[in-house]
């Protein structure tokens, strides 16, 4: 038995949960099933409660918290006591299919530091969340446009133990710097498409769930940290234009951003090409011809 106690892992699923579940002992008998050698930890801000016995009892692992938390604060706590080699985030009532879970894992056997989970939008949704646009934004700035709209803010998502010694389990709480500073480290990050086509679980517990507003500030900062290593313009080209001439007075400013010599037809400015069509012959000759008809 000692011996059996003691044989790590080789995958932790972290669960976060709020005190009340209803579907926790469900979700952690269908994970078990996935994964010969696992151990799930349930990180749960209430010492008695329902939620606790029914982890309990399936065997899982109970993390409680002294106050109320996030979910993304319970993830950091779960994975500081985390064994597995990988380790799989999950929310408490699982509506991944244990097909994608597999993927997940398989691909961070194979060397991914990071495996988040491909969006795909739903084919009667015509407008992406906020959310989901900051996530896709954030990418796009750090250069991983492959990415497309995939973030550490949705699960189900893994990442190997390697990883996340180098990020830290603190850094989990704010998802979007998490993964900013992964890229910066130059962690491979890779995504798995999901072939089923439920949706992922919105729940209903307000208390430890994450509010829009304070989601889009965790993007605003992820986005500031890389903006301070890579420039104003965070590393992206900016074509032909030459900003610098902004500064300079007298000039054509906005011509001059785009073009860094004028054309030969206006050598003398805007005005130039303008006096020139005024001072045509054709219409110097209408206008005497239309003076001495009136006269």
């Amino acid at each position: 038995m000692d011996i059996l106690d003691n044989a790590l892992p080789d995958v932790s699923v972290i669960i976060p949960s709020t005190d009340e579940s209803s579907t926790i002992q469900r979700t952690i008998l269908s994970v078990k099933n996935i994964q010969p050698t696992l151990e799930v930890i349930v990180v749960c801000p209430g010492l008695t409660s329902r939620t606790t016995r029914h982890a309990y009892a399936s065997g899982a692992k109970v993390i409680h918290s002294s106050s109320l938390i996030t979910y993304d604060e319970a993830r950091a706590l779960g994975a500081l006591h985390a064994k597995g080699e990988t380790i799989l985030f999950l929310e408490e009532k699982n509506s991944a299919s244990p097909a994608l879970l597999n993927k997940i894992i398989d691909a961070s056997r194979k060397g991914w530091d990071l495996v988040l989970t491909a969006y795909s939008s739903s084919p009667t949704k015509r407008k992406q969340s906020a959310q989901r646009l900051a996530a896709r934004l954030l990418n796009h700035i750090s250069g991983k446009t492959e990415l497309e709209a995939a973030s550490l803010c949705f699960v189900p998502y893994a990442l190997n133990k390697s990883a996340l010694k180098k990020i830290g389990n603190q850094l989990l709480c704010t998802p979007p710097l998490a993964l900013a500073c992964a890229v910066e480290q130059g962690l491979s990050v890779t995504t798995v498409t999901s072939l089923s086509a439920r949706r992922g679980y919105v729940g209903k517990h307000g208390v430890m769930k994450k509010q829009t507003p304070l989601i889009l500030r965790e993007h605003a900062e992820a986005i500031c940290y890389l903006m301070q290593d890579k420039g104003q313009r965070a590393g992206l080209p900016d074509g032909d234009r030459f900003r610098v001439l902004l500064q300079a007075p007298e000039l054509l400013h906005l011509r001059s951003v785009f073009n860094q010599e004028p054309s030969e037809r206006e050598v003398d400015g805007w005005g130039a090409k303008r006096k020139a069509k005024r001072s045509s012959p054709k219409k110097a000759g209408r206008r005497v011809h239309k003076h001495l008809r009136k006269k």
